[in-house]
This record gives C-alpha cells, structure tokens and sequence, in this order.
C-alpha cells in the first residue's frame, strides 16, 4: 500500500485530529512529545509503539526546528485511529536546510514508521515544510 493509501486508511473512522503550535525552539520538544506520548497511550499502542512515536516526534521536530526561520512557528497535528496515528509537522526553514532523504535521521524515520513523506515549497525568506509520517498499531 502506499503512503497516501495508508494515510487514507487511518483517516476512516478517526476521532479530530489534536493539533499543537509552538515557537520553533528546542525548548518545545518535551512539550511536543510528551503530547504524542500522551496521545499515544491514551490511544492504546504498545510501549514500543509509544517509544517509536516519541523518537519519530523528537527526530522530526528538531530537523525542522535545527532549520527554522527565526521567530518561525512548529505546527504539529496528530490523528490517532483504530489503525495507528499520523502525525504531520510543518514550518519555515532556510531553504538551504531542508531536511535530506538521504541523512541518517531520515533512515531511523523510514525504519519507526510505516509511510513518510517530505513536501517543501518557497514562501517568502525560505521554505514551508510539512513531515508527514504514519505508525500503524503494532499486534499486541
């Protein structure tokens, strides 16, 4: 199945997504995982599903934090549902610090995740990027 077929799947029948803004900083990221976390648990997922989903909200979150525009805003919204948890993360980078398929953290996303994806497009003083990951729920 693809990506967008798995996202697809995980929309049907899903509750609102929960949606969180904070300031680009990396004094944010216990905010922002301890979110997933508790998004996470309350959603049913094994430990090590909720181990992986706090690795994959710290990785992406401080690529794009590591990159950000100063004063640029870390948008993140999760969508948990019987079939796993999406979770697409967007904001304003320097063009020149888009994050790279080909980087170490981008294989540990590709290895905790079932289906990610990467969309970036010019907006004024850099780029606007969006990280778009699904986990699928683990059999208990």
């Amino acid at each position: 199945m693809t990506g967008v077929g798995k996202i697809e799947e995980l929309e049907r029948n899903s509750g609102a997504p929960v949606e969180l803004r904070v300031v680009a900083d990396a004094d944010q990221l216990p905010v922002v995982r301890a979110v997933a976390e508790t998004l996470a648990v309350l959603g049913d997922f094994t430990l090590d599903d909720i181990a992986d989903i706090k690795l994959v909200v710290d990785e992406v979150c401080s690529e794009l934090i590591s990159g950000a525009l100063p004063g640029a805003e870390l948008s993140c919204s999760f969508l948990v549902s019987e079939g796993g948890i999406r979770i697409s993360t967007t904001s304003v980078v320097d063009s020149d610090r888009i994050p790279r398929g080909d980087s170490f953290g981008w294989h540990v996303l590709q290895t905790l995740t079932d289906s990610i994806s990467l969309a970036a497009s010019s907006v004024e003083g850099g780029s606007s990027v969006v990280v778009d990951v699904v986990k699928r729920r683990s059999s208990s």
